[in-house]
């Protein structure tokens, strides 16, 4: 499917882009390049058909890291890496294995066309540029040598996110999986049982690992839990107040300004 994207060259490749092997020589975009220049960003690869319990991992995970500033990686592929990419939106970054003048999978262009509005999509390819079975491997080392880190919520044993496991221990990149039942996943287990990979017991406590704080601070919620009123909240942080109630972040109760979760 062609898409109707402005593409560009970016106007640098990163530092990790020129050290992964091969080194990546043309990099081209659309959307927002800033994004490459966040300070955290932690890939999320997977299978093709995660079950319910990786479905039901993934959503909260990437919400909480993306509210705490951080920026997911993934190749728009069916399954974890979708997943991955519609919660983290707007601060996701996608890797293509095709050029950026099509639109692959099909399946997924709803949201890889919100990506590329709203967030950045990556190639290494110019235009006319379908993918090839070598080309999700070559993808796979530029989603991985964007990283800080790489989580892998499942995986077969013999599968691409395998290789992209093999990739990152390559490039020294920290591994976290979920924990599966035996017999379930057998790629993460393995990752688990041969010391190459964390397990992610607790969402929270990973955060605390990456020394993330979840709630993130903010100093608007941090007063109103003073219950100040809404005069003195106005006072101190102006239309702020406003935006943070339209939102339903906070309320006011008989004056006073509180904190609605």
């Amino acid at each position: 499917m062609q898409s109707s994207f402005v593409i560009n060259p970016a106007p640098t490749i990163p530092q990790s882009l020129l050290e992964i092997y091969p080194p990546v020589k043309k990099l081209f975009f659309t959307g927002d390049f800033n994004l490459i220049n966040r300070p955290l960003k932690i890939a999320i690869v997977g299978t093709r058909k995660p079950n319910t319990y990786t479905k039901n991992f993934i959503n909260p995970l990437v919400k909480k890291l993306t509210q705490a500033g951080a920026i997911i990686i993934s190749g728009g592929a069916l399954g974890t890496d979708i997943l991955a990419h519609t919660a983290a939106l707007p601060n996701t970054i996608m890797v293509a294995p095709n050029s950026l003048d099509c639109i692959y999978p099909t399946s997924n262009q709803h949201v890889i066309k919100e990506i590329a509005k709203k967030s950045l999509i990556l190639s290494e390819y110019e235009k006319n540029y379908m993918p090839k079975s070598y080309s999700f491997i070559q993808r796979n080392r530029i989603v991985i040598g964007l990283s800080d880190l790489v989580i892998i919520p499942q995986a077969d044993l013999k599968s691409g996110t395998m290789q992209s496991a093999n990739i990152a221990i390559k490039q020294k990149k920290p591994i976290y999986v979920l924990p599966h039942r035996i017999n379930e996943s057998l790629g993460t287990n393995w990752l688990l049982q041969n010391n190459l990979a964390h397990a992610i017991y607790d969402i929270n406590a990973f955060l605390s690992i990456l020394n993330i704080t979840y709630p993130p601070s903010d100093p608007i919620l941090e007063f109103c839990t003073l219950a100040p009123s809404f005069d003195e909240a106005f006072e101190k942080f102006g239309d702020r107040i406003l935006e943070y109630e339209l939102e339903g972040k906070i309320k006011r109760t008989n004056g006073k300004v509180i904190i609605t979760s």
